[in-house]
């Protein structure tokens, strides 16, 4: 049987051309999101010598993370599709000979069984499917006993000021490709457990911020293109959102919030 492996634009990266906007929106995410990441590897029971694959590591933004909680003894291994993000995760990694990255996907995860001691993704499943299978994959890589997490954010929930329904209109309106799996976030715990997960840990952080970051800007962006794409506002729409969150963002009246999800399991 042939699985249907789909994706949404994140999937498609190795066709950008100039990868700099997508390291941009990554590194610059609001203090949330590696709060909730933080949360999730605690929770993944790491030691000095443990041996962790994330599998979607992107440009290897966790890795300070995990470097705190993997000594020179241990292994770090990240996988990601996206080539010119592997490079970048490479670069970022001289000087940490315990770690390495390599083009993989989640789906298809080219290491034997029980070959790490916990695993995760951070912000993968929402973007790929079947999630089933993404997170079998994570789970048969995992030695017994061992732990794998995930974190997830909603991002049809995310809330900014401004003229309300218009930016309701472009979240809804551009729905369909801002998230392949958009309830994933909110199913975190019944998604685990349909792998064979036990003893599941789960929370949420609200991600907020008064300041229009970089990220959100490059985000937002896109999520109005994509609302006008799919004629849920006209361009002239879009030009006056986005100028109100630039005069917000000046102005010191910028808000922007989204709930990020963790959840980690024992296999």
């Amino acid at each position: 049987m042939t699985l249907d492996h789909r994706s949404d634009c994140w999937g498609r990266l190795n066709e950008v051309a100039d990868a700099a906007p997508i390291l941009t929106l990554l590194d610059t995410l609001p203090a949330g999101f590696q709060e909730a990441r933080r949360m999730m590897l605690r929770h993944l029971r790491l030691h000095a010598v443990s041996q962790v694959l994330e599998a979607g590591c992107g440009p290897g933004t966790a890795l300070p993370d995990l470097r705190e909680w993997v000594g020179p003894s241990g292994r770090i291994v990240g996988l990601d599709p996206t080539l010119a993000l592997v490079a970048e995760a490479r670069a970022r990694a001289v000087g940490t000979p315990q770690a390495s990255y390599d083009v993989g996907d989640i789906r298809q995860i080219a290491r034997p069984d029980e070959s790490f001691d916990a695993a995760f993704c951070d912000k993968i499943l929402v973007h790929v499917a079947p999630v089933p299978q993404a997170l079998g994959e994570l789970v048969r890589v995992t030695r017994r006993g061992g732990r794998v997490g995930a974190v997830e954010w909603y991002s049809q929930g995310m809330i900014v000021a401004a003229d309300y329904g218009l930016a309701r209109r472009v979240i809804d309106g551009s729905a369909s490709a801002g998230a392949l799996n958009p309830m994933a976030p909110l199913e975190l715990e019944s998604l685990l457990a349909g792998a064979g997960l036990q003893e599941i840990e789960s929370g949420s952080v609200v991600a907020e911020t008064r300041e229009y970051l970089p990220s959100l800007k490059l985000m937002l962006q896109r999520r109005v293109q994509q609302a006008i794409d799919f004629g849920a506002i006209s361009a002239t729409e879009g030009d006056g959102f986005l100028g109100e969150l630039d005069a917000r963002g000046a102005e010191g009246r910028f808000y922007w919030a989204a709930i990020v999800r963790w959840a980690a399991g024992t296999r």
